[in-house]
């Protein structure tokens, strides 16, 4: 049986991570929804959905049993996304999504949406604000391997040119 697991992953982090361990011990493949796809280089979205699939590759290897798609935004609420999932992503039994509006959307079209637990409390928005702010601290909170992928993309500079002209600190 196959699970799909939606996620901006901006970047990725240790909690998604365990998610998708846990997923694959109780599913034969996972495929990994990258969404928003069609937003990046901004502060809320700084990383490209290739950049997104190779923090995986980078952490989980060439794992067999991982799969990828990318997914655009509908650019507004709409039930459409349910349609697009199902256009953009390979063939999959049931999606996992702890966002109430991907439940609603899916649930239009009759896609079973469940619910994972969560694995601390990591959060790439906090990420992105701090790497922004110059602090060190969101190292911990993703794998080496993306560490790693960061530094190499010049990651840590976007995020704070995207911040200084997008956000404001207080």
């Amino acid at each position: 049986m196959r699970a799909l697991l939606v996620g901006r992953f901006q970047p990725l982090h240790w909690g998604h991570v365990k998610v998708v361990e846990w997923l694959l011990t109780h599913y034969d493949e996972v495929v990994i929804a990258i969404g928003s796809a069609d937003k990046s280089l901004t502060a809320d979205n700084p990383f490209t959905p290739g950049e997104r699939i190779e923090m995986f590759r980078r952490h989980f290897g060439a794992n067999c049993r991982l799969l990828y798609c990318a997914v655009p935004d509908t650019n507004g609420p709409t039930s459409l996304w349910g349609a697009y999932l199902r256009h953009w992503c390979p063939q999959h039994h049931v999606v996992y999504s702890n966002n109430p509006w991907v439940a609603a959307a899916l649930s239009f079209w009759g896609i079973e949406v469940r619910t994972h637990p969560r694995f601390g409390e990591y959060s790439a928005t906090s990420i992105r604000a701090l790497i922004a702010q110059g602090s060190d601290e969101w190292r911990q909170m993703v794998p080496p391997a993306v560490a790693e992928y960061l530094e190499e993309i010049g990651a840590t500079e976007r995020i704070r040119s995207l911040y200084a002209t997008e956000k404001t600190f207080k």
